[in-house]
């Protein structure tokens, strides 16, 4: 198991980047590649690599987050598997205002060969569809991350 943290806020470089985080709070002794483990992963990349080297192909990846923007309008976050947006986890909010503030979060399972190699990063989605009209994407805002956790867990 990893879990990373953002201890300060952190303004991403536009409304389609990722997330990169302040350290690691949680590893688990196995989870390391340089121990024959199950991923890599360097402080301060936005990148998760699962190497698979044999482990059960099963993994639970939860985030969350407090989130704000410099200007009022739609932010949003997704989890990109080797970067392709997976549509189920992305997570949109409307701030009323500049510097209002929304926790968002998803918890998404995903099942890997035992010997498959992917890479995760959560990323700022830059379009989300309304509600009221699908057909019509709306522009997001540059998010600002106040705080938050990503984890990866191996089941």
């Amino acid at each position: 198991m990893i879990e990373t943290i953002i201890n300060e806020p952190k303004v991403l470089a536009s409304n389609s980047a990722p997330i990169t985080y302040d350290g690691i709070s949680t590893i688990s002794r196995c989870t390391p590649c340089c121990n024959g483990g199950w991923l890599s992963y360097q402080n301060g990349s936005p990148l998760f690599k699962i190497l698979g080297n044999g482990y059960t192909g099963r993994y639970d990846i939860n985030f969350s987050a407090t989130i704000s923007s410099a200007t009022a309008g739609v932010v949003a976050v997704g989890l990109f598997e080797d970067g392709v947006l997976i549509p189920d986890t992305v997570r949109a909010v409307t701030l009323a205002a500049a510097d209002d503030y929304a926790t968002v979060s998803f918890n998404k399972l995903l099942q890997l060969c035992p010997r498959g190699m992917t890479s995760l990063s959560v990323q700022s989605v830059p379009a989300v569809v309304t509600p009221t009209d699908p057909t019509t994407p709306v522009e997001t805002e540059i998010p600002i991350i106040v705080a938050g956790t990503f984890n990866i867990r191996r089941i």
